[in-house]
């Protein structure tokens, strides 16, 4: 879990047994087309997700410099 952790600063990792649960530590605008909250099944099915949230931000912030 450590691990996932480092690899996702800025969301709060928690297991809800029976699943994980990742919330952003500061909250984005609902409009901003991203999430406050990722779920997953398992601790790799939760990575995967925050990945694509990542990258999508990423995706939204270099749009918005050009």
């Amino acid at each position: 879990m450590q691990q996932v952790l480092g690899r996702f600063p800025g969301w709060q990792i928690t297991d809800m047994s029976g699943g994980w649960v990742a919330m952003r530590v500061s909250f984005v605008p609902k409009n901003s087309g991203l999430s406050n909250v990722r779920c997953g099944e398992t601790l790799e099915e939760l990575a995967g997700n925050l990945s694509v949230d990542i990258k999508l931000q990423k995706s939204r912030a270099s749009a918005a410099g050009n």
